[in-house]
């Protein structure tokens, strides 16, 4: 699983992005002894600058393939390298929206392509207007998550993780929505009233995944990188940080084949969730071969259900 060549229009909006974020930081190097309170910003900027950080984190850890029409087109608009890689264009357009937060200025969402985008980022400026100043870490989270959306699309494979993005955006936007709601006051009490019901607990999100695999394989599937996308969306939603991963085999074959099987089935999921937006020192991982079954079974027995890599999040 390889990170994708960026396309030719999409390749040239995110050098320009990455040139502007490197002339954003000369300009204010240049200007630092004017603005000694360069950084302090609101609270909604610093959260935009240290969401931006995470990200721009996040896209440096990828595959550093070069991205196409390297050291032709791309130079020319981006005079400070002479080649640059798809994850190095995706971390220098989010570092460069982080340098504005961290400066104090508000970066823009990213524009939208196509009435998807379109309708969702009409949501989000109306939504962060309206909550930045109360709540600034629900709304630099959701805009974050949009722009994560947006500028990982512009990678013609990366779907996958630009899907996780925008799981989380369909999140956070509405948390955002919600929590900025004008709150109706309450109702005039009324005597005989009967007091209500205490409202029954919401039903526990799993924490607890499965992906599973076909006999002596450790290929993923379409169905299988869906599970994965609920990973991380479930981690960003719950906040969870560790990630542990277990590779397990059926009996079929010898013991020692088995355990190296199970290791192989492990580290794919790895290398999947880090190119989706995990980080690799949060994950844990290992293979225990046919030791652990889901199913019971002899010696030798061919059984789908303990094909498996197990993906657990932690606090």
């Amino acid at each position: 699983m390889r990170f994708p060549m960026i396309s030719r229009g999409h390749g040239r909006r995110l050098t320009v992005l990455a040139a502007a974020g490197v002339l954003a930081l000369g300009l204010a190097a240049c200007s630092s002894d004017d603005a000694e309170d360069v950084g302090a910003g609101t609270p909604f900027t610093q959260a935009l600058a240290k969401d931006y950080g995470d990200l721009s984190a996040q896209a440096a850890a990828l595959p550093a393939e070069p991205a196409e029409d390297s050291g032709g087109f791309f130079s020319s608009l981006n005079p400070f390298s002479d080649s640059e890689s798809s994850s190095d264009l995706l971390s220098k357009a989010f570092t460069a929206k982080a340098d504005l937060a961290n400066g104090g200025t508000e970066p823009e969402a990213e524009a939208a392509t196509g009435p998807a985008q379109t309708t969702l980022r009409a949501r989000l400026v109306r939504s962060v207007a309206a909550g930045k100043d109360q709540f600034p870490e629900q709304a630099a989270r959701a805009q974050a998550d949009y722009d994560c959306w947006v500028l990982y699309g512009t990678v013609a494979s990366a779907a996958a993780a630009s899907q996780a993005c925008k799981t989380a955006l369909d999140s956070s936007l509405i948390r955002l929505e919600t929590a900025a709601r004008p709150v109706a006051p309450p109702p005039a009490p009324v005597a005989s009233a009967p007091i209500p019901a205490p409202a029954p607990a919401p039903a526990q999100v799993s924490n607890d995944f499965t992906v599973y695999f076909d006999f002596d394989s450790w290929t993923l599937k379409a169905e299988q990188l869906t599970v994965l996308d609920s990973v991380i969306a479930t981690a960003r939603t719950g906040g969870q940080t560790n990630i542990t991963i277990v590779g397990h085999t059926d009996t079929s074959g010898s013991s020692e084949y088995n355990q190296a099987l199970s290791v192989k089935r492990a580290n794919v999921v790895v290398e999947a969730l880090v190119k989706m937006g995990a980080r690799r020192n949060a994950i844990h991982a290992s293979g225990v071969g046919e030791t652990d079954l889901a199913v019971q079974t002899e010696d030798g027995v061919k059984e789908a259900k303990n094909r498996r890599t197990v993906i657990t999040l932690q606090p």
